[in-house]
């Protein structure tokens, strides 16, 4: 009968321990925050997160991801708004637009890409070498394609537009295309200029055919902070540490890439399907967007664009945007 107790005991003793074991796994899975994020296809360190999670450190313990990809800022930040993000890539007009139109918070917590700086790319509008077109002044009645209307690159070439004398509405024909397409409707004479993304600028230009017209440095006067990433102000408080380890596993796949490149070229080109050696003559090397390793950025070298915007009645107000960013959520 001692025997008989004892197992008996002993049962109930271990289906309780299994018990708590699965009431704590189910609590933690409960606990992961989900984060919609919107991407786009030169954010390339959002591909190695979600190709090589194990080098990360919190994805599927404190937050799970659903990626949801754009041809743009423009795209993307009216969907945060809408409340189908909650977070995004973005650039300065439609975070203008987000704070004072559609009056909703977002604060910018990292850097995503810069452009310019010591030599890295730049995004290049670019022309064909036969179409006699060598100054903007000589676009006038000519079509000009960008990746999103509403984004900030639009407003960028009504900006370069109106320096070179044109009226932007009167004199230029600005239409959308999705990036991979947008230097054949050049080519094809769809469009007379366009301004050309990596990874789509490097092929584009090995053929020899195009040529380039301005790049944003000539806009703003410098190089520029142009893309960061953006949440919304009530997901950040509401989940401060989900969005922390997020930001922390971005960083070590930023990291992870820099110091495997040809991994990361080879996942890069096959998912894109790129041949191999474009994505390799400038994926995370100069002729690529910098990515800082600390996901810094400087409010100095995102407010020229601020300013230029708001100078060219593109947004109703100028505005600080170091009051917009928030540092805090990289590591310590």
């Amino acid at each position: 009968r001692f025997a008989h107790l004892f197992f008996k005991i002993v049962r109930r003793f271990l289906f309780g321990a299994a018990t708590a074991v699965a009431l704590v796994s189910a609590t933690a899975a409960s606990a992961q925050v989900k984060i919609r994020v919107g991407t786009h296809i030169a954010i390339s360190t959002h591909l190695f997160m979600q190709k090589k999670p194990e080098v990360l450190k919190n994805m599927g313990k404190t937050y799970e991801v659903e990626w949801v990809r754009f041809s743009g800022s423009g795209d993307a930040m009216p969907a945060l708004v809408a409340g189908k993000l909650d977070g995004a890539l973005a650039t300065p007009f439609p975070i203008a637009n987000a704070l004072f139109q559609s009056k909703v918070p977002v604060t910018i917590v990292h850097q995503l890409l810069s452009f310019g700086f010591d030599g890295h790319y730049d995004d290049a509008a670019v022309v064909r070498a036969d179409s006699g077109i060598n100054s903007v002044s000589d676009l006038k009645g000519k079509v000009f394609a960008v990746n999103a209307i509403g984004g900030t690159v639009e407003q960028g070439v009504r900006i370069m537009a109106r320096k070179s004398g044109l009226n932007p509405d009167r004199d230029l024909t600005i239409v959308e295309g999705r990036p991979p397409f947008l230097p054949q409707m050049v080519r094809d004479n769809k469009a007379q200029a366009a301004v050309l993304f990596q990874p789509f600028y490097e092929d584009a230009m090995g053929k020899g055919d195009l040529k380039v017209l301005f790049k944003a440095s000539d806009i703003y006067g410098g190089p520029t902070d142009y893309v960061f990433m953006a949440f919304d102000d009530k997901f950040l408080k509401a989940n401060a540490r989900a969005v922390r380890d997020y930001i922390q596993d971005y960083l070590l796949a930023v990291n992870w890439s820099l110091d495997n490149r040809a991994e990361a070229v080879k996942i890069y080109a096959e998912q894109w399907k790129l041949p191999p050696a474009v994505a390799d003559s400038y994926l995370l090397t100069k002729k690529d967007y910098l990515v800082r390793r600390d996901g810094r950025l400087d409010a100095k070298a995102i407010q020229p664009i601020v300013d230029a915007l708001a100078a060219n009645g593109f947004i109703g107000q100028r505005f600080d945007i170091a009051k917009h960013i928030d540092l805090s959520y990289l590591p310590k």
